[in-house]
This record gives structure tokens, sequence and C-alpha cells, in this order.
């Protein structure tokens, strides 16, 4: 993945083949939804490297795309969306079914709580629908009805997600069931 510096230090005739018109206020943007946009990668596809690569498609995107927005609200969820959607593609695509994929246990950064560590690891290894709405509900704090529209499922789907998850979760990290 190219940083922000590598891609400036490009010659002209290179970032002219990838159609995109940097400024500064797109730099602010890659700033702005960097971090989120890499942690929903991750909780998708549970790989550090394949989640950079699903940063870097997410901003082509944008760049190609010049979408405008009516609210910073609109713009997050525009984002999430779009993440969202390249990490199922990414996990549907040839090239993910073909290859071997590393242990998850050795990918898990370890942390100073121990507890901390623990929860991810639970969470991490929930099925898609589960982790997905647990991810966007705790970690962005988005509302279910937020969830709802960004996933394109119902706020009783999403409701029973976050419930199942939740049941998994204590279930997992030895608690009540």
């Amino acid at each position: 993945m190219l940083s922000v510096q590598e891609f400036e230090n490009q010659t002209p005739e290179i970032q002219g083949n990838h159609n995109i018109h940097m400024s500064g206020v797109s730099f602010v943007i890659v700033d702005k939804y960097k971090d989120m946009i890499y942690r929903t990668a991750f909780t998708v596809v549970k790989n550090h490297e394949d989640a950079e690569d699903i940063l870097q498609e997410v901003f082509f995107k944008y760049f190609r795309l010049h979408p405008t927005f009516e609210n910073e609200s609109h713009e997050k969820a525009w984002f999430l969306r779009v993440t969202i959607n390249e990490g199922k593609n990414f996990l549907r695509s040839f090239w993910k079914r073909k290859r071997s994929d590393f242990d998850f246990e050795k990918i898990i950064q370890p942390q100073a709580d121990e507890h901390d560590s623990q929860v991810l690891q639970a969470v991490m290894s929930l099925p898609d629908k589960y982790r997905i709405a647990i991810y966007l509900y705790y970690y962005e704090e988005y509302s279910i009805r937020e969830i709802a529209n960004l996933t394109s499922q119902s706020e009783t789907t999403i409701a029973q997600h976050l419930s199942r998850g939740r049941k998994k979760l204590r279930k997992k990290l030895g608690g009540e069931a």
C-alpha cells in the first residue's frame, strides 16, 4: 500500500494512471477515516494485510468517484458501507479461496490488558453477521437503525444479530449464556 508521502513523490504520469486528483483536503479525509476503515476491514476479513489492501481500495474508489455528501454522518456511512462491501467481495474472491490463511492466533497483536485481548479474540471469532453488527454498534457507536441502513438489513435483523452475538460472546468468555 502506498503511503501518502510515497504517492506525492510519484511522477505525475503514475498518478495520472489512477485517475485521481489529490489535494490537501483529500489528505485530511485520509487522516480522518483511515483508522475506522482499517478496523472495519479487519473486522470483516480478520487479516491485517488484507485489511490494508481494502483500505487502499476504499480510498482509490473515493478519489476516483469524488462523491458529495450531505453531511459528515453521510460521509462516514459511505466509507463504512464501501469498506464492508469491499471486505465481502474480497472474501468471495477467487484469490481468497485459493490461498492458505495464517493461523488467526498469530495475527492478533498482544495488548496491555489481557481481558481486552480475550474480548477482541472472542469478537473476531464470531460469524460475520454477528461480528459486523457488534463492531459497528460498540466500536463505531452506530445505532441499530444506522447499522440496518449500512448493511441493507432490517432493524429487527440487526437487533437479533446483536442479541445472538452477545449471547455467543458471553458463552465464549465464560459468562452466563
